[in-house]
């Protein structure tokens, strides 16, 4: 059996305890500004890699968005049924799946696009831009280097 401290010193300092709660509060809060738009912050990358157009089959969003391609699946089947992409074959090899959005997706990605620049701005004005991109650019760098461990 492990001691209280040393329970209470992994729940303190594990990275990946303190990130997953960080990014919870996070979500939270980008959830509730996209809930007039009918969508949520896991489904609003989704749909802004397909509309960018350079990542329209399942395999490239799921390495774009360094996800597991049954978490885009599954994202992907919600936002179908909303009416907000549509998947076709692929015109370079009709083996392949390519997604697109529908003017209903396009409409949607607008207003969570607004919604997401209100919530992101107050996150910024919170945090302070300078410790804001500092933020950032630390949680890229730590992403590469434990991504890098695994390997």
């Amino acid at each position: 059996m492990i001691s209280r401290n040393s329970a209470l010193e992994m729940r303190h300092l594990c990275a990946s305890v303190n990130f997953r709660r960080a990014a919870r509060v996070v979500t939270r809060h980008y959830d509730a500004a996209l809930e007039k738009s009918g969508i949520t912050a896991t489904q609003l990358p989704l749909l802004a890699a397909i509309r960018a157009g350079s990542n329209t089959s399942i395999t490239a969003l799921a390495e774009t968005l360094d996800l597991e391609r049954s978490t885009i699946s599954r994202e992907l089947d919600v936002l179908e049924r909303l009416g907000l992409i549509v998947a076709i074959s692929s015109m370079a090899d009709r083996r392949a799946t390519e997604l697109e959005l529908t003017p209903r997706g396009e409409r949607t990605l607008a207003a969570a696009h607004r919604a997401w620049q209100r919530a992101h701005e107050a996150i910024v004005k919170a945090v302070g831009r300078k410790s804001y991109e500092a933020l950032l650019a630390e949680t890229r760098e730590l992403g590469r280097r434990v991504k890098a461990l695994s390997r």
